[in-house]
């Protein structure tokens, strides 16, 4: 029995728990991939639901495609997808923080320009009190999927009339390039997991419980002045890292004692 894993209690609907658990259970490999599952009624008879509310969980999963039903076997676990590789080599080198790639599009959720800015982002950017800034926020979408929610705040002295463009092929960094001739040249960026908030579930489709990765950073023109602040969400379940980093054996190391 998996009772134990339903809090009968929680504002959490309860089909979304049961979702929620399923989709553990299939991440952990509990069924392969084109493994039958269990039938509607022998689940519902696990969880101790009705087999309406164990439906409404597996419509959920069918929807993201986790699992499909097949004429005469039921309902089979789908081949896992695959997470989208979000290649950190390639933003070190030419300062996308995501690399453009097939499947990859993004969606305008606010662009504006920002006068009342919060402390901590004035000083990352190096600005005056009296300073504004462009703040725009996209949903990052691959294969027609949310993948990631980015907030970028850039200072309005160097993208004048930003509130009021529009991306160039969707793409942020070409706008900057294109438009304003601005290329980072060094990023500094920072990654840390963190729980999804309700709004975050919301934005991303995630789980409720699920963790984010969290890419916090600020990317800087020749000269060391700051181009842009970041704060990007991704989906853990849906993105990987990829790291690459070139050795100089000819500059040696040494090891401290």
């Amino acid at each position: 029995m998996r009772t134990e894993t339903i809090d009968r209690d929680s504002p959490v609907p309860i089909y979304y728990q049961i979702e929620t658990d399923l989709r553990k259970r299939i991440l952990r490999r509990e069924w392969e991939p084109n493994q039958k599952l269990p039938t509607e009624a022998e689940l519902a008879r696990e969880y101790d639901v009705s087999r309406l509310t164990l439906r409404q969980a597996l419509a959920e999963l069918e929807k993201d495609r986790i699992i499909k039903k097949q004429r005469g076997r039921g309902t089979v676990v789908n081949g896992l997808p695959e997470p989208f590789v979000n290649d950190l080599s390639f933003t070190l080198i030419s300062g996308y923080r995501i690399k453009q790639q097939p499947g990859l599009a993004s969606k305008v959720l606010d662009q504006r320009i920002v006068t009342n800015l919060p402390a901590n982002i004035r000083e990352k950017l190096k600005l005056d009190p009296s300073d504004s800034v462009i703040y725009i926020k996209r949903l990052i979408l691959y294969e027609g999927k949310p993948l990631a929610a980015a907030h970028s705040w850039l200072p309005a002295e160097l993208v004048p009339d930003f509130e009021s463009v529009p991306l160039m092929n969707d793409s942020f960094s070409l706008t900057l390039s294109e438009r304003y001739q601005l290329q980072a040249v060094l990023v500094e960026d920072y990654l840390e997991v963190v729980q999804a908030t309700k709004a975050d579930c919301e934005l991303l489709s995630c789980v409720f419980d699920s963790p984010l990765v969290l890419m916090r950073g600020i990317s800087f023109l020749e000269g060391a002045r700051p181009l842009e602040y970041s704060h990007t969400l991704f989906s853990a379940a849906s993105v990987r890292f990829r790291f690459t980093m070139r050795v100089d054996c000819t500059a040696g190391f040494v090891l401290e004692p």
